[in-house]
This record gives C-alpha cells, structure tokens and sequence, in this order.
C-alpha cells in the first residue's frame, strides 16, 4: 500500500492526494496504519492463521514489528488480543 497506488487508482497526483487528505485532517500513514490494524483484528478474529501469518500479510518486516505497532494501536498485542476474544 503505498500513496502513489493510491493516487494512481484514485487518477489524481499525489500532491492532490495529500492535500485533501490534510483538508479532511488527516494523512495517508494514518489511514493506512488504521487499516492494517482493522484488517489485523478481523484476521485475528476470524482465522486460525499464526502471528507470523498474519504479520506477512500484512506486510510487516517480522512478527515483533507487527506485535509492537498492534499493541500501540489497540493496548494490547495480537495474542492478548485473541485471548481477550474468548473470554
């Protein structure tokens, strides 16, 4: 996922881009990193699929960097997290 793709798919430049998206308050890494921990959660919840798995889905360099930018996102890492599910 990248702001080129983005705009590209979007056919507008990338300044454009950046500047409604900063009308709008916000940025691509922001909206980005919200969407990769939305589409964390739902592998999490609804997988079986390993950390690792899901972290190279993703496209995190390796597990602990996907279990550290989880937490920050969620207060809790990806195995609390289901954990937490099946209470």
């Amino acid at each position: 996922m990248s702001i080129d793709s983005a705009a590209q798919t979007l056919d507008t430049s990338v300044r454009t881009l950046q500047r409604e998206l900063d009308r709008a308050g916000t940025d691509f890494r922001g909206l980005a990193s919200a969407a990769r921990v939305q589409r964390a959660t739902e592998l999490l919840r609804h997988t079986n699929g390993s950390i690792t798995r899901v972290s190279a889905e993703l496209g995190y360099s390796s597990p602990a960097n996907f279990a550290r930018a989880f937490r920050k996102a969620t207060g809790n890492g990806p195995r609390e997290f289901r954990s937490n599910m099946s209470r």
